[in-house]
Protein backbone atom coordinates (compact mmCIF):
# COMPACT_ATOMS: atom_id res chain seq x y z
CA UNK A 1 0.00 0.00 0.00
CA UNK A 2 2.86 2.62 0.74
CA UNK A 3 4.39 1.57 -2.57
CA UNK A 4 0.84 1.92 -4.08
CA UNK A 5 0.77 5.33 -2.39
CA UNK A 6 4.65 6.54 -3.89
CA UNK A 7 3.34 5.31 -7.24
CA UNK A 8 0.09 7.82 -6.93
CA UNK A 9 2.39 10.74 -5.73
CA UNK A 10 4.48 10.05 -8.30
CA UNK A 11 2.06 10.04 -11.40
CA UNK A 12 0.09 13.04 -9.76
CA UNK A 13 3.50 15.12 -9.75
CA UNK A 14 3.51 14.78 -14.25
CA UNK A 15 0.22 15.41 -14.93
CA UNK A 16 -2.21 13.01 -13.16
CA UNK A 17 -3.11 9.43 -12.56
CA UNK A 18 -3.53 6.69 -15.57
CA UNK A 19 -7.00 6.34 -16.90
CA UNK A 20 -9.06 3.15 -15.57
CA UNK A 21 -6.63 2.59 -12.74
CA UNK A 22 -7.94 3.14 -9.34
CA UNK A 23 -5.52 4.82 -6.47
CA UNK A 24 -5.60 5.74 -3.43
CA UNK A 25 -4.15 9.35 -2.71
CA UNK A 26 -1.73 9.44 -0.05
CA UNK A 27 -1.85 12.10 2.15
CA UNK A 28 2.07 12.05 2.97
CA UNK A 29 3.81 15.21 1.19
CA UNK A 30 5.73 13.48 -1.87
CA UNK A 31 9.63 12.65 -1.28
CA UNK A 32 12.12 14.08 -3.43
CA UNK A 33 13.03 11.85 -6.68
CA UNK A 34 16.13 13.64 -7.01
CA UNK A 35 19.03 11.24 -7.99
CA UNK A 36 21.36 10.77 -4.59
CA UNK A 37 24.51 11.07 -3.75
CA UNK A 38 27.47 9.60 -1.64
CA UNK A 39 26.73 11.98 1.19
CA UNK A 40 22.89 11.94 1.31
CA UNK A 41 22.94 9.21 3.57
CA UNK A 42 25.04 11.17 6.48
CA UNK A 43 23.17 14.31 6.30
CA UNK A 44 20.26 15.05 8.66
CA UNK A 45 17.20 15.89 7.37
CA UNK A 46 16.62 19.60 6.11
CA UNK A 47 14.23 21.47 9.46
CA UNK A 48 11.76 23.34 7.79
CA UNK A 49 10.82 24.94 11.13
CA UNK A 50 13.95 26.66 11.99
CA UNK A 51 13.79 30.42 11.68
CA UNK A 52 14.67 31.70 8.29
CA UNK A 53 16.51 35.18 9.24
CA UNK A 54 19.67 36.48 7.88
CA UNK A 55 22.14 38.63 9.86
CA UNK A 56 21.07 41.57 10.52
CA UNK A 57 23.40 43.51 8.13
CA UNK A 58 23.23 41.32 5.08
CA UNK A 59 22.48 43.04 2.03
CA UNK A 60 19.18 42.84 0.36
CA UNK A 61 20.40 44.69 -2.90
CA UNK A 62 22.64 43.43 -5.58
CA UNK A 63 25.39 45.69 -6.92
CA UNK A 64 23.15 45.99 -10.06
CA UNK A 65 19.79 48.52 -9.06
CA UNK A 66 17.66 46.80 -11.41
CA UNK A 67 17.88 43.45 -9.45
CA UNK A 68 15.06 42.76 -7.21
CA UNK A 69 16.11 40.98 -3.65
CA UNK A 70 18.64 38.59 -3.49
CA UNK A 71 16.80 35.87 -1.73
CA UNK A 72 19.23 33.03 -0.31
CA UNK A 73 18.37 29.34 0.69
CA UNK A 74 16.90 28.61 3.93
CA UNK A 75 19.77 26.38 5.03
CA UNK A 76 22.34 29.17 5.15
CA UNK A 77 21.20 32.64 5.24
CA UNK A 78 24.27 34.31 4.42
CA UNK A 79 23.19 36.73 1.70
CA UNK A 80 25.25 37.62 -0.62
CA UNK A 81 24.57 39.90 -3.85
CA UNK A 82 24.19 38.32 -7.28
CA UNK A 83 24.81 39.32 -10.57
CA UNK A 84 21.58 39.77 -11.94
CA UNK A 85 20.69 38.92 -15.00
CA UNK A 86 19.50 41.00 -17.68
CA UNK A 87 16.20 39.97 -19.07
CA UNK A 88 15.25 42.94 -21.61
CA UNK A 89 16.12 46.32 -22.51
CA UNK A 90 14.27 47.37 -20.09
CA UNK A 91 14.40 46.10 -16.54
CA UNK A 92 15.42 42.75 -15.20
CA UNK A 93 15.12 40.65 -12.43
CA UNK A 94 18.14 38.90 -10.28
CA UNK A 95 19.57 35.55 -11.55
CA UNK A 96 19.14 32.08 -10.06
CA UNK A 97 20.58 32.45 -6.35
CA UNK A 98 23.06 29.63 -5.52
CA UNK A 99 22.26 26.69 -3.11
CA UNK A 100 23.28 25.68 -0.36
CA UNK A 101 26.17 22.85 0.31
CA UNK A 102 23.29 20.64 2.05
CA UNK A 103 21.11 20.92 -1.25
CA UNK A 104 24.08 20.23 -3.63
CA UNK A 105 24.25 16.99 -1.94
CA UNK A 106 21.13 15.87 -1.67
CA UNK A 107 20.60 17.09 -5.34
CA UNK A 108 17.28 19.06 -4.74
CA UNK A 109 16.06 22.31 -5.97
CA UNK A 110 13.46 22.27 -3.51
CA UNK A 111 15.35 24.53 -0.65
CA UNK A 112 16.12 27.48 -3.20
CA UNK A 113 14.52 30.28 -4.95
CA UNK A 114 15.33 31.33 -8.63
CA UNK A 115 15.18 35.34 -9.93
CA UNK A 116 11.39 35.22 -9.84
CA UNK A 117 10.05 31.93 -8.37
CA UNK A 118 8.29 31.30 -5.62
CA UNK A 119 6.82 28.48 -3.50
CA UNK A 120 3.77 26.97 -3.72
CA UNK A 121 1.45 29.09 -1.12
CA UNK A 122 1.25 32.42 -0.17
CA UNK A 123 2.08 31.68 3.44
CA UNK A 124 5.25 30.22 2.04
CA UNK A 125 6.57 33.21 0.73
CA UNK A 126 5.83 35.40 3.30
CA UNK A 127 7.30 33.23 6.10
CA UNK A 128 10.30 33.40 4.07
CA UNK A 129 10.62 36.90 2.75
CA UNK A 130 9.06 38.95 5.29
CA UNK A 131 11.22 37.84 7.96
CA UNK A 132 14.28 38.71 6.25
CA UNK A 133 13.55 42.06 5.27
CA UNK A 134 12.67 42.46 8.71
CA UNK A 135 15.65 41.10 10.17
CA UNK A 136 18.00 42.88 7.05
CA UNK A 137 16.38 46.53 8.52
CA UNK A 138 19.24 48.95 9.85
CA UNK A 139 18.60 51.01 12.86
CA UNK A 140 19.54 54.44 13.19
CA UNK A 141 21.99 53.50 15.55
CA UNK A 142 23.72 50.75 13.50
CA UNK A 143 23.51 53.43 10.37
CA UNK A 144 25.10 55.52 12.04
CA UNK A 145 28.34 53.26 13.36
CA UNK A 146 28.46 52.12 9.68
CA UNK A 147 28.76 55.86 8.36
CA UNK A 148 31.39 56.44 10.96
CA UNK A 149 33.35 52.96 10.49
CA UNK A 150 32.81 52.27 6.51
CA UNK A 151 31.73 55.46 5.29
CA UNK A 152 28.79 57.41 3.86
CA UNK A 153 28.05 55.78 0.41
CA UNK A 154 27.84 52.25 2.44
CA UNK A 155 25.36 54.08 4.99
CA UNK A 156 23.44 55.53 1.94
CA UNK A 157 23.41 51.77 0.46
CA UNK A 158 21.66 50.50 3.91
CA UNK A 159 19.57 53.78 4.11
CA UNK A 160 17.91 53.30 0.49
CA UNK A 161 17.84 49.18 1.25
CA UNK A 162 15.62 50.25 4.55
CA UNK A 163 13.10 52.36 2.09
CA UNK A 164 13.06 49.42 -0.50
CA UNK A 165 11.99 46.70 2.46
CA UNK A 166 9.28 49.24 3.79
CA UNK A 167 7.91 49.75 0.15
CA UNK A 168 7.79 45.96 -0.32
CA UNK A 169 6.59 45.06 3.04
CA UNK A 170 3.61 47.61 2.00
CA UNK A 171 2.25 46.55 -1.24
CA UNK A 172 -0.53 43.79 0.21
CA UNK A 173 -1.34 46.22 2.67
CA UNK A 174 -1.78 48.37 -0.30
CA UNK A 175 -4.29 46.48 -2.42
CA UNK A 176 -6.91 45.84 0.40
CA UNK A 177 -10.23 46.83 -0.17
CA UNK A 178 -10.15 49.92 2.54
CA UNK A 179 -7.02 50.88 1.37
CA UNK A 180 -7.94 51.20 -2.40
CA UNK A 181 -10.81 52.84 -1.69
CA UNK A 182 -8.87 55.14 0.50
CA UNK A 183 -6.49 55.83 -2.09
CA UNK A 184 -9.09 56.28 -4.88
CA UNK A 185 -10.44 59.03 -2.60
CA UNK A 186 -7.11 60.65 -2.02
CA UNK A 187 -5.83 60.46 -5.83
CA UNK A 188 -9.60 62.32 -6.42
CA UNK A 189 -8.69 64.69 -4.23
CA UNK A 190 -5.24 65.27 -5.42
CA UNK A 191 -6.33 65.57 -8.89
CA UNK A 192 -8.80 68.24 -7.60
CA UNK A 193 -5.64 70.33 -6.20
CA UNK A 194 -3.76 69.83 -8.96
CA UNK A 195 -6.70 71.10 -11.37
CA UNK A 196 -7.40 74.09 -8.73
CA UNK A 197 -3.11 74.55 -8.79
CA UNK A 198 -3.25 75.15 -12.72
CA UNK A 199 -5.90 77.27 -12.96
CA UNK A 200 -4.15 79.48 -10.07
CA UNK A 201 -1.32 79.39 -11.95
CA UNK A 202 -2.83 80.86 -15.13
CA UNK A 203 -4.41 83.56 -12.56
CA UNK A 204 -0.95 84.68 -11.08
CA UNK A 205 0.60 84.53 -14.32
CA UNK A 206 -1.64 87.16 -15.45
CA UNK A 207 -1.34 89.52 -12.95
CA UNK A 208 2.31 88.84 -12.46
CA UNK A 209 2.45 89.49 -16.08
CA UNK A 210 0.86 93.01 -15.64
CA UNK A 211 2.92 94.14 -12.43
CA UNK A 212 6.08 93.30 -14.52
CA UNK A 213 4.78 94.69 -17.72
CA UNK A 214 4.69 97.95 -15.87
CA UNK A 215 8.14 97.22 -14.26
CA UNK A 216 9.60 96.79 -17.48
CA UNK A 217 8.48 99.53 -19.20
CA UNK A 218 8.64 102.34 -16.53
CA UNK A 219 12.24 101.21 -15.53
CA UNK A 220 13.43 101.03 -19.02
CA UNK A 221 15.65 97.90 -17.40
CA UNK A 222 16.89 95.34 -19.56
CA UNK A 223 17.07 92.88 -16.88
CA UNK A 224 13.14 93.88 -15.96
CA UNK A 225 11.98 93.37 -19.68
CA UNK A 226 13.65 89.38 -19.51
CA UNK A 227 11.76 88.91 -16.58
CA UNK A 228 8.30 89.84 -17.91
CA UNK A 229 9.52 88.13 -21.05
CA UNK A 230 9.63 85.28 -19.15
CA UNK A 231 6.61 85.63 -17.00
CA UNK A 232 4.44 86.16 -20.20
CA UNK A 233 6.03 82.90 -21.70
CA UNK A 234 4.96 81.27 -18.00
CA UNK A 235 1.39 82.66 -19.05
CA UNK A 236 1.67 80.68 -22.13
CA UNK A 237 2.70 77.45 -20.55
CA UNK A 238 -0.06 77.22 -18.28
CA UNK A 239 -2.82 77.69 -20.94
CA UNK A 240 -0.85 74.75 -22.94
CA UNK A 241 -0.86 72.69 -19.74
CA UNK A 242 -4.65 73.30 -18.85
CA UNK A 243 -5.75 72.97 -22.44
CA UNK A 244 -3.77 69.30 -22.50
CA UNK A 245 -4.64 68.54 -19.38
CA UNK A 246 -8.38 69.07 -19.96
CA UNK A 247 -8.06 67.51 -23.81
CA UNK A 248 -6.50 64.29 -22.05
CA UNK A 249 -9.02 63.60 -19.90
CA UNK A 250 -12.39 64.14 -22.26
CA UNK A 251 -14.03 60.94 -22.92
CA UNK A 252 -13.23 59.48 -26.73
CA UNK A 253 -16.79 58.75 -27.71
CA UNK A 254 -15.43 57.19 -31.13
CA UNK A 255 -12.64 55.50 -29.58
CA UNK A 256 -10.05 56.91 -31.93
CA UNK A 257 -7.27 56.76 -29.23
CA UNK A 258 -7.77 53.35 -27.29
CA UNK A 259 -4.73 54.23 -25.13
CA UNK A 260 -5.79 57.44 -23.82
CA UNK A 261 -5.08 60.77 -24.76
CA UNK A 262 -2.72 61.38 -21.78
CA UNK A 263 0.47 61.74 -24.18
CA UNK A 264 -0.95 65.25 -24.69
CA UNK A 265 0.10 66.66 -21.58
CA UNK A 266 3.53 65.80 -22.51
CA UNK A 267 3.85 67.05 -26.11
CA UNK A 268 2.32 70.14 -24.71
CA UNK A 269 5.69 70.71 -22.43
CA UNK A 270 7.56 69.97 -24.97
CA UNK A 271 5.49 72.44 -27.21
CA UNK A 272 5.99 75.34 -24.71
CA UNK A 273 10.11 74.12 -24.41
CA UNK A 274 10.46 75.05 -27.47
CA UNK A 275 8.89 78.32 -27.16
CA UNK A 276 10.80 79.08 -23.93
CA UNK A 277 14.13 78.29 -26.50
CA UNK A 278 13.42 80.64 -28.74
CA UNK A 279 12.39 83.34 -26.49
CA UNK A 280 15.62 82.53 -24.87
CA UNK A 281 17.97 82.85 -27.96
CA UNK A 282 16.19 86.31 -28.86
CA UNK A 283 17.13 87.37 -25.66
CA UNK A 284 20.71 86.42 -25.15
CA UNK A 285 21.40 88.32 -28.81
CA UNK A 286 19.59 91.49 -27.16
CA UNK A 287 22.12 91.08 -24.49
CA UNK A 288 25.02 90.31 -26.28
CA UNK A 289 24.40 93.48 -28.47
CA UNK A 290 23.60 95.98 -25.79
CA UNK A 291 27.15 94.90 -23.92
CA UNK A 292 28.81 94.82 -27.49
CA UNK A 293 27.73 97.98 -28.46
CA UNK A 294 28.42 99.50 -25.22
CA UNK A 295 25.02 101.25 -25.34
CA UNK A 296 23.99 100.68 -22.08
CA UNK A 297 22.25 103.86 -20.10
CA UNK A 298 21.58 103.99 -16.04
CA UNK A 299 17.72 102.53 -15.69
CA UNK A 300 15.02 104.90 -14.22
CA UNK A 301 14.34 102.17 -11.68
CA UNK A 302 11.41 103.44 -8.74
CA UNK A 303 9.85 102.24 -5.43
CA UNK A 304 7.13 101.18 -7.44
CA UNK A 305 8.64 99.23 -10.11
CA UNK A 306 10.38 97.00 -7.32
CA UNK A 307 7.16 96.80 -5.24
CA UNK A 308 5.94 95.01 -8.39
CA UNK A 309 8.60 92.70 -8.79
CA UNK A 310 8.59 91.84 -5.16
CA UNK A 311 4.99 91.26 -5.39
CA UNK A 312 5.58 89.01 -8.05
CA UNK A 313 8.35 86.82 -6.68
CA UNK A 314 6.19 86.15 -3.18
CA UNK A 315 3.43 84.72 -5.94
CA UNK A 316 5.73 82.66 -7.12
CA UNK A 317 7.14 81.33 -3.78
CA UNK A 318 3.81 80.67 -2.40
CA UNK A 319 2.94 78.88 -5.79
CA UNK A 320 6.01 76.76 -5.24
CA UNK A 321 5.06 75.40 -2.10
CA UNK A 322 1.46 74.78 -2.98
CA UNK A 323 3.09 72.73 -6.78
CA UNK A 324 5.50 71.36 -4.07
CA UNK A 325 2.72 68.97 -1.97
CA UNK A 326 1.82 67.64 -5.15
CA UNK A 327 4.76 66.89 -7.08
CA UNK A 328 4.27 63.00 -7.78
CA UNK A 329 1.42 64.24 -10.25
CA UNK A 330 3.49 65.65 -13.64
CA UNK A 331 1.35 68.61 -14.48
CA UNK A 332 2.27 69.92 -11.22
CA UNK A 333 5.79 68.96 -11.44
CA UNK A 334 5.89 71.39 -14.34
CA UNK A 335 4.33 73.74 -12.39
CA UNK A 336 6.74 73.54 -9.80
CA UNK A 337 9.65 73.42 -11.71
CA UNK A 338 8.55 76.54 -13.78
CA UNK A 339 7.83 78.61 -10.89
CA UNK A 340 11.30 77.70 -8.50
CA UNK A 341 12.72 79.12 -11.71
CA UNK A 342 10.48 82.05 -11.56
CA UNK A 343 11.75 82.71 -7.99
CA UNK A 344 15.86 82.94 -9.00
CA UNK A 345 14.95 84.79 -12.53
CA UNK A 346 12.54 87.39 -10.63
CA UNK A 347 15.91 88.09 -7.50
CA UNK A 348 18.37 88.14 -10.06
CA UNK A 349 16.52 90.26 -12.24
CA UNK A 350 15.40 92.66 -9.87
CA UNK A 351 18.98 92.70 -8.09
CA UNK A 352 20.85 93.37 -11.33
CA UNK A 353 18.36 96.20 -12.30
CA UNK A 354 18.90 97.57 -8.37
CA UNK A 355 22.80 97.54 -9.03
CA UNK A 356 22.55 98.80 -12.78
CA UNK A 357 20.84 101.81 -11.88
CA UNK A 358 23.20 102.85 -8.98
CA UNK A 359 26.40 100.92 -9.29
CA UNK A 360 27.64 100.11 -12.83
CA UNK A 361 25.01 100.26 -16.22
CA UNK A 362 26.59 97.28 -17.91
CA UNK A 363 25.34 95.39 -14.99
CA UNK A 364 21.81 95.37 -16.35
CA UNK A 365 22.17 93.83 -20.05
CA UNK A 366 24.76 91.33 -17.98
CA UNK A 367 21.46 90.37 -16.18
CA UNK A 368 19.65 90.08 -18.88
CA UNK A 369 22.11 87.98 -20.48
CA UNK A 370 22.48 85.66 -17.56
CA UNK A 371 19.10 85.42 -17.61
CA UNK A 372 18.63 83.99 -20.80
CA UNK A 373 21.77 81.71 -20.35
CA UNK A 374 19.46 80.09 -17.53
CA UNK A 375 16.42 79.56 -19.14
CA UNK A 376 17.67 78.04 -22.25
CA UNK A 377 19.81 75.48 -19.97
CA UNK A 378 16.59 75.03 -17.96
CA UNK A 379 14.06 74.09 -20.87
CA UNK A 380 16.64 72.41 -22.66
CA UNK A 381 17.00 69.82 -19.50
CA UNK A 382 12.91 69.73 -19.70
CA UNK A 383 12.15 69.01 -22.82
CA UNK A 384 15.25 66.05 -23.13
CA UNK A 385 13.53 64.74 -20.01
CA UNK A 386 10.18 64.57 -21.88
CA UNK A 387 11.56 63.88 -25.25
CA UNK A 388 12.67 60.51 -23.37
CA UNK A 389 9.52 60.26 -21.63
CA UNK A 390 7.75 59.95 -24.83
CA UNK A 391 10.15 57.68 -26.47
CA UNK A 392 9.74 54.91 -23.55
CA UNK A 393 12.45 55.20 -21.59
CA UNK A 394 12.25 52.53 -19.05
CA UNK A 395 10.78 52.97 -15.88
CA UNK A 396 12.94 53.61 -12.46
CA UNK A 397 14.73 50.19 -11.16
CA UNK A 398 13.03 50.65 -7.67
CA UNK A 399 9.44 50.63 -9.51
CA UNK A 400 10.40 47.47 -11.50
CA UNK A 401 11.29 45.74 -7.94
CA UNK A 402 8.20 47.05 -5.90
CA UNK A 403 5.94 45.61 -9.78
CA UNK A 404 7.85 42.14 -9.50
CA UNK A 405 7.48 41.39 -6.17
CA UNK A 406 3.78 42.32 -6.39
CA UNK A 407 3.87 40.14 -8.81
CA UNK A 408 5.52 37.34 -6.67
CA UNK A 409 3.26 37.55 -3.65
CA UNK A 410 -0.16 37.93 -5.75
CA UNK A 411 -1.92 34.91 -6.02
CA UNK A 412 -0.50 31.06 -4.67
CA UNK A 413 -0.96 29.58 -8.53
CA UNK A 414 1.55 31.61 -9.88
CA UNK A 415 4.67 29.52 -9.63
CA UNK A 416 7.41 32.27 -10.74
CA UNK A 417 7.46 35.81 -12.52
CA UNK A 418 9.43 35.25 -15.74
CA UNK A 419 9.36 39.09 -16.96
CA UNK A 420 8.82 42.22 -15.90
CA UNK A 421 8.75 45.36 -17.83
CA UNK A 422 7.37 48.52 -17.42
CA UNK A 423 8.45 51.53 -19.66
CA UNK A 424 7.26 55.53 -20.27
CA UNK A 425 4.34 56.35 -22.67
CA UNK A 426 4.11 59.75 -21.58
CA UNK A 427 3.44 61.02 -18.43
CA UNK A 428 2.36 57.62 -17.58
CA UNK A 429 3.88 53.60 -17.84
CA UNK A 430 2.80 50.44 -19.57
CA UNK A 431 3.81 47.38 -17.84
CA UNK A 432 4.41 44.30 -19.27
CA UNK A 433 4.46 41.14 -16.83
CA UNK A 434 4.84 37.00 -17.75
CA UNK A 435 3.81 34.58 -15.33
CA UNK A 436 4.19 31.02 -15.21
CA UNK A 437 1.63 28.78 -13.64
CA UNK A 438 1.17 25.36 -13.98
CA UNK A 439 -0.20 23.37 -16.85
CA UNK A 440 -3.17 22.11 -15.67
CA UNK A 441 -4.12 25.21 -14.32
CA UNK A 442 -8.42 25.97 -15.73
CA UNK A 443 -8.83 28.36 -18.46
CA UNK A 444 -10.84 30.60 -15.89
CA UNK A 445 -8.61 30.28 -13.57
CA UNK A 446 -5.56 31.90 -15.64
CA UNK A 447 -8.31 34.19 -16.38
CA UNK A 448 -8.64 35.33 -13.01
CA UNK A 449 -5.90 35.56 -11.73
CA UNK A 450 -3.95 37.30 -14.84
CA UNK A 451 -7.15 39.74 -14.51
CA UNK A 452 -6.78 40.54 -10.99
CA UNK A 453 -2.83 41.39 -11.01
CA UNK A 454 -3.24 43.26 -14.57
CA UNK A 455 -5.97 45.43 -12.14
CA UNK A 456 -3.66 45.61 -9.17
CA UNK A 457 -1.26 47.02 -11.10
CA UNK A 458 -3.42 49.44 -13.05
CA UNK A 459 -4.62 51.23 -10.11
CA UNK A 460 -0.78 52.30 -8.80
CA UNK A 461 -0.23 55.61 -9.02
CA UNK A 462 1.58 56.13 -12.39
CA UNK A 463 0.33 53.44 -14.20
CA UNK A 464 -1.60 53.52 -16.99
CA UNK A 465 -1.82 50.02 -18.68
CA UNK A 466 -0.98 46.63 -17.67
CA UNK A 467 -0.93 43.48 -20.15
CA UNK A 468 0.01 40.43 -18.30
CA UNK A 469 1.02 36.92 -20.13
CA UNK A 470 0.68 33.64 -18.77
CA UNK A 471 3.02 30.86 -19.53
CA UNK A 472 3.05 27.38 -18.21
CA UNK A 473 7.24 27.30 -18.78
CA UNK A 474 10.32 29.43 -19.27
CA UNK A 475 12.68 28.00 -21.15
CA UNK A 476 10.85 29.55 -24.90
CA UNK A 477 12.69 32.59 -26.69
CA UNK A 478 10.33 36.16 -25.95
CA UNK A 479 6.80 35.67 -27.92
CA UNK A 480 8.13 39.52 -29.47
CA UNK A 481 10.37 38.99 -32.47
CA UNK A 482 11.72 42.34 -31.97
CA UNK A 483 12.20 42.00 -28.34
CA UNK A 484 16.65 42.20 -29.18
CA UNK A 485 16.24 45.60 -30.48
Amino acid sequence: MAKAGKQQSKSSGTGGKRAGKKTRVSSKPAKSHSPPTADTDTLPPPDDTAPLLPPPLSPLLSPDSRSVVAVVCEHEPTLAPSTPKQLTSYGAIPSETSPCRRCQRIGSSSHTFDGGSMSSSITRAETVLVPQFIAAQVDDEALRQIAQNSGPKVAAFYETQNELIAELLSVNQQHTDDALELQMRERCTKQRQVDMAVRVSVVVNVLVVLAQLYAAISSKSLALFATMSEAMMDLLSSIILLLASMAARRRDRFSLYPSGRFKLETIGVIVFAVLMGTFSVALFVESVSALWMRSATPNFLSVYDAVCVVAALVAKIALYFYCYTLREYHTAHVLMTDHRNDVFVNAFGLTMAVIGKHAVAWMDPLGSLIIAIMILRSWISEAWDQIKLIVGISADPRLIQVLTYTAITHDPRIEKVDRVVAYHSGAKLFVEVDIVMPPCTPLITLHDVAESLQEKYERMPGVGRCHVHVDYEVTHRSEHHNAEA
